[in-house]
């Protein structure tokens, strides 16, 4: 047994001067603070976060109203936000379990909806999640919205995951609360020198095995800072992961040729194009003759990608 209905979680690193944003909209939230907590997995950072986490469990525990938001902080060696995730399902005591990232906020009613809608579904073993919608500072929704099953709570049907991009058009960020016994099943795999893993090797892991239940209600306000890793997706620490990525999700055979022959066909293409940009080797941990055949065969179309890109590493 959880002893909250949600955890919202917040991975950070050396983001003191964006947590406030997230701590305030955590505080405005409609859903009743008792059911919920947040907690904080600092990722080794060497900045104030640790005495502003104080600041803020301070101010709760001097509220007035009975209304004080349940705050945990956890500090780790620094490893990337997918070492963090691991850490944060292991330590959660949330059914659920919400990212919220460190330069981001929570609409007021997010938590409100992510409730409401899992209630909804009545086959909870075969879900893994409610995904949500983003959108700018500005109120815009990022990319589509979504396609909605409303007959998913009563009929266990719901959406792929991996189909919703792949195949029903979705584009842009989306947020999906997670049930964390399903992502006790499917951590991270973490390797040294890899500190950024893209989440697809996850998220799109579990798509087949699970379902996912969508509402088109704004949940998340997204900030893009210059620093963050989508404006930085480039840099030699990211390419590396990104390497690392492809590598995995042939090893897993996340997209089966039989039903996303295109993305079988490019994993083999962006591995060898990744792997020269960040002079990564992943060829001999290939398994089978049947990968290394296809790596061998779509080379010659990674390696003109790598040129064309080499110059933007940065």
């Amino acid at each position: 047994m959880y002893k909250y209905k949600i955890t919202v979680f917040t991975p950070t690193y050396n983001r003191a001067h964006t947590l406030k944003n997230a701590y305030e909209s955590l505080k405005n939230q409609t859903f009743s603070k008792s059911d919920f907590e947040w907690l904080i997995v600092d990722d080794g950072s060497d900045d104030e976060t640790e005495s502003l986490v104080k600041e803020f469990v301070g101010e709760e525990k001097d509220r007035l109203d009975g209304e004080s938001l349940n705050i945990r902080y956890v500090y780790k060696k620094n490893g990337g936000k997918h070492t963090a995730i691991n850490k944060g399902v292991v330590e959660s005591d949330g059914e659920l379990f919400f990212i919220l990232d460190s330069d981001d906020a929570l609409a007021p009613n997010s938590l409100t909806v992510v409730e409401d809608e899992w209630k909804k579904i009545k086959d909870k073993e075969k879900f893994f999640g409610i995904v949500g919608l983003c959108t700018y500072p500005n109120g815009e929704v990022i990319g589509t919205t979504l396609p909605e099953d409303t007959d998913a709570g009563a009929l266990g049907v719901g959406f792929n995951f991996v189909d919703l991009y792949f195949k029903l058009g979705v584009r842009g960020d989306k947020t999906i609360a997670f049930t964390t016994e399903v992502l006790k099943k499917f951590p991270f795999p973490e390797r040294d020198g890899i500190r950024f893993l893209p989440e697809s090797v996850v998220w799109h892991e579990m798509s087949k095995y699970y379902s996912v239940k969508t509402v088109n209600e704004p949940m998340i306000v997204r900030e893009y800072l210059d620093d963050g890793l989508t404006k930085n997706i480039m840099s030699e620490n990211s390419i590396k992961g990104i390497a690392f990525e492809y590598f995995l999700l042939i090893d897993q055979n996340t997209y089966p040729f039989a039903k996303y022959p295109k993305r079988w066909l490019l994993n083999y293409m962006n591995l060898s194009r990744y792997s020269l940009l960040s002079g990564s080797k992943y060829f001999g941990e290939l398994k089978g003759i049947k990968n290394k055949l296809m790596y061998v065969l779509m080379y010659p179309l990674g390696y003109v990608k790598y040129a064309k890109q080499k110059k933007e590493v940065h």
